[in-house]
């Protein structure tokens, strides 16, 4: 069987013609989770799972002759035995294990529907020669290998507006757009907020005003309103900004990090739109699929920053970096320092 696309996933699901052996990985953890969780509920009937389900967890040390044991068990009553097994790491079996698990391969259970669903480890095959030879076994024996990648922002917009519509609310795609923002990409922590704010609506529309009422920021939103703030040169309200993430026990590491990331954001932004192309073009060449924003973020930023200026905030963020690497310095006073360097950069020419 080759490799599955979500939409071909999808068909096997809804028809009920499933494989007996999924291989589930990618970038998309939401999907992964609940794809696997669909794939056990399309093969093992509720009331039955008791007898015809398994899970494993390899977290909890759970050995693979565990698992295939369970995957050649007769399910009671007829239908699937359904077993499904988180992050168990395929690409690093021991010599018996290996042996045992090519055996497997050779005569999957028609009885089965193993599920392994790799949630943890980032699996990118033409980059990492075992799990592509992993995953070439399981195409070779019939198993389904199926990448669940993050979706587009566009996807992303219209999952949001479908979720609110399903609850009996409206989102509207600007309105969507500004959730996406001030959330980040992570579509279960969106669809939580979805469902928070849907409850609290009770119907009708949901406004950019209950958003900011009823939605907790993330920190890269409050980094896009402290970068803001900085390439406008305004560095009292950016300490502010930075004072409030302190206070929230945001860590320091993650608050350069993640302002590290804007600004590469917004250079390569800048590099673009001096070579005429627009300020999405990045995205062809860098992984922004989900996250387009950043780049429309940066592209305001960047209106009245120099390339000259841009790249002296880079030297000063990777000097701040060092800096709290070093842990000589107090990472307060370090960040507080880098606010008022990147501040006084706008007037940089």
């Amino acid at each position: 069987m080759p490799q599955l696309t979500e939409q071909d996933l999808k068909q096997q699901i809804k028809s009920g013609d499933l494989a007996n052996l999924y291989v589930l990985y990618g970038a998309e953890g939401y999907l992964k989770q609940f794809y696997a969780n669909a794939l056990i509920k399309a093969a093992v009937q509720e009331e039955m799972a008791v007898f015809n389900l398994k899970k494993f967890d390899s977290d909890d040390g759970v050995d693979l002759p565990a698992v295939l044991e369970a995957a050649e068990t007769l399910p009671a009553f007829g239908g699937y035995m359904g077993v499904l097994v988180h992050d168990y790491p395929l690409d690093a079996l021991n010599a018996a294990d290996k042996k045992l698990f090519e055996e497997f391969l050779k005569d999957i259970p028609d009885s089965t529907v193993l599920v392994f669903w790799q949630d943890s480890a980032e699996i990118i095959p033409k980059k990492n020669a075992k799990w592509r030879a992993v995953l070439d076994k399981v195409s070779k024996a019939g198993g389904a290998v199926v990448p669940l990648e993050a979706r587009s922002q566009s996807d992303v917009l219209k999952l949001l507006q479908s979720g609110a519509k399903k609850r009996g609310c409206v989102l509207q795609r600007p309105e969507a757009q500004y959730l996406l923002e001030t959330v980040g990409n992570d579509l279960s922590t969106l669809l939580n907020e979805i469902e928070k704010l849907c409850n609290f609506k009770e119907g009708g529309e949901i406004t950019r005003a209950d958003i900011d009422v009823l939605v907790t920021k993330s920190l890269e939103a409050n980094i896009f309103d402290l970068s803001k703030m900085l390439t406008l040169g305004n560095c009292t309200k950016a300490l502010q900004i930075l004072e409030k993430l302190l206070a929230d026990k945001e860590k320091p590491e993650m608050i350069l990090g993640t302002l590290i990331s804007t600004y590469v954001d917004m250079y390569r932004v800048k590099l673009s739109l001096e070579a005429g192309q627009t300020a999405t073009y990045p995205a062809e060449h860098f992984n922004y699929r989900g996250k387009e924003f950043r780049l429309r973020n940066a592209a305001r930023d960047v209106r009245n920053m120099s390339v000259l200026a841009l790249r002296s905030c880079l030297d000063d963020l990777n000097a701040a970096d060092m800096a709290l690497k070093s842990g000589i310095d107090d990472p307060k006073i370090v960040l507080e320092k880098l606010i008022v360097r990147l501040s006084a950069a706008k007037g940089m020419h």
